[in-house]
């Protein structure tokens, strides 16, 4: 990734400009699974996905989606539960 890409990670207002719409459509995948309100996607993402996307390559950005949202917070409580997080 160039620096560019990496910076406009932060701000999904600056996707547009930066990615192509593949890469566009893996981040809002991205954000609709790991943010608030994970348990319903937009109806109107999910055409946008399916025309983006095969269904093979679906399933694989939903598991890479998940297991790295799994390993993140799995990593987080275990840093506050196993020594870094605030004493008791």
């Amino acid at each position: 990734m160039t620096d560019e890409e990496i910076d406009a990670l932060e701000d999904p207002a600056t996707w547009e400009a930066v990615f192509d719409a593949r890469a566009r459509g893996a981040l809002t995948l991205t954000d609709a699974m790991c943010g608030p309100g994970s348990h319903e996607l937009d109806s109107a993402m999910i055409i946008e996905l399916r025309d983006l996307f095969t269904e093979e390559e679906l399933a694989e950005l939903i598991l890479v989606i998940g297991q790295a949202n799994l390993n993140n917070r799995a990593g987080n409580a275990a840093k506050q539960l196993l020594g870094e997080g605030p004493s008791a």
